[in-house]
């Protein structure tokens, strides 16, 4: 079967501190929103669509919207958030080829054997 190799296809970064912060930011709005609804108050309901709107900027930039692997752990995800890391993932619909998926598999599960 032949496939595509994933040399040149699109990556995308993820930086999982910034998707964090994003969802919160994104939350309060919501929760801001609500408030403003609940309490008849364009204030509360505008300050929470700008929130709304900053939290889903950050998560642009974060990396929020891919569909990426999950990282694991929550501890492991903590350990990202709290370093800072940047993770790479291939686009959507990234082949590879047979050798690429044998070598990756080797790295992650098989070299302690």
């Amino acid at each position: 079967m032949s496939q595509e190799s994933s040399k040149g296809t699109e990556m995308h970064t993820v930086r999982p501190r910034w998707t964090w912060i994003a969802l919160l930011v994104m939350l309060t709005g919501l929760v801001l929103i609500g408030i403003g609804i609940i309490v008849p108050s364009w204030t509360w309901a505008v300050l929470g669509l700008v929130l709304l709107v900053v939290g889903g900027a950050a998560g642009l930039y974060g990396g929020f919207f891919y569909d990426v692997q999950g990282s694991g752990s929550a501890s492991a995800q903590l350990h990202d958030v709290v370093k800072g890391e940047e993770r790479e993932f291939p686009g959507a619909g990234t082949k590879r080829s047979e050798g690429e998926v044998r070598r990756e598999v080797r790295r992650r599960w098989l070299r302690d054997r």
